[in-house]
């Protein structure tokens, strides 16, 4: 690979390491999860988990709810994947938990919150490329009054030296310079899910996303991507770290998809900054993102423009006590 080659570029680094969790550090994880009830059926169908509460809800409201309640396991899932991205992303599985306390029900279209503070950090005795850390996350809702809290253990990767890496953007105008290059640290592989549900959720008929048949005596050989989703996971991908301080997206151009994604490929992306143009408390930004499959191959390329926030917005929203605030960015 060549300075050129955007599998190459200098990486926007995702998730912490094992230094940054000093006991009493508290992180306050910036998303927010709004919780609906079709997730609510989902999950707990998918689970098998067949209580009606979950899903009846005139058994739910004669028993003297307003609304089917949340299954519980569900606001668990979701308050710790808030904290994944601060905690735990960079690397290392789940040990366990303990002490998790449901402290009031969830009803469909509440938003949760969460913050979770490092109460204990070892070495690894067996991983010298690791430690073993502890955290009492909080859940929260919109009024910031806990409804789930709960104690989980990682093993967290130490940190990794001898990279080029990128500055994580809070996604201001300001952090967008032409002729920036760098890389997005996630990456997503292609399943059956994708190939044939996302196909057919958008009512795509081409057969050849999702009927083996169709593909087998074709040059491909089997069903390939449709190119929508190979766009949306590009764009995805690039997203958290191009337009985190996002106004609006104004539009793609230039699509291009230069090789089939098929099942199994795994797909990342890299950016380039083609234009930064202020406007008062805003700024214009136009990318161009690459996705690349896992040998290295691009498999897409477009041109993205956005208009995002610059910190002159965010001075004048401090001052003029507008309540349209920002993204909190993650503290590292």
């Amino acid at each position: 690979m060549t300075a050129s080659d955007p599998a190459d570029w200098p990486l926007i680094p995702r998730g912490s390491s094992f230094e940054d969790h000093t006991v009493g550090r508290v992180f306050d994880h910036h998303w927010g999860r709004t919780v609906h009830a079709s997730d609510n059926v989902f999950f707990t169908t998918q689970m098998l988990a067949f209580n009606p509460l979950h899903f009846n809800r005139e058994l739910a409201t004669a028993a003297g709810h307003p609304d089917e309640v949340v299954n519980p396991l569900l606001v668990f899932a979701i308050v710790f994947g808030l904290s994944v991205e601060d905690l735990s992303e960079g690397g290392g599985p789940f040990l366990g938990a303990s002490d998790l306390r449901y402290l009031r029900e969830i009803y469909p279209g509440e938003t949760l919150y969460a913050s979770s503070t490092v109460v204990e950090a070892r070495e690894s005795g067996s991983r010298p490329d690791a430690g073993i850390v502890t955290w009492h996350t909080v859940g929260r809702g919109s009024d910031g009054k806990p409804v789930i809290e709960f104690r989980r253990t990682n093993l967290v990767a130490k940190r990794v030296t001898g990279r080029e890496l990128a500055p994580v953007p809070d996604g201001f105008a300001e952090d967008f310079r032409v002729g920036d290059r760098f890389r997005h640290a996630r990456t997503r592989t292609v399943t059956d899910i994708d190939l044939n549900g996302f196909t057919l959720l958008v009512m795509n008929t081409a057969t050849g996303h999702f009927s083996e048949q169709e593909m087998e005596d074709t040059p491909f050989g089997e069903r390939i991507n449709f190119g929508g989703l190979t766009l949306a996971l590009t764009v995805g991908l690039a997203t958290q770290d191009t337009s985190g301080q996002l106004v609006r997206e104004e539009g793609l151009d230039d699509i291009r998809f230069a090789t089939p994604v098929r099942h199994g490929d795994t797909i990342g992306a890299a950016s380039e900054v083609l234009a930064v143009e202020p406007d008062g408390a805003q700024a214009r930004v136009s990318f161009r993102h690459h996705g690349i499959n896992q040998r290295g191959e691009i498999v897409c390329q477009t041109t993205r423009t956005v208009r995002v926030r610059s910190r002159v917005a965010l001075a004048n929203q401090a001052g003029d006590g507008s309540t349209l605030a920002p993204a909190v960015p993650i503290e590292r």
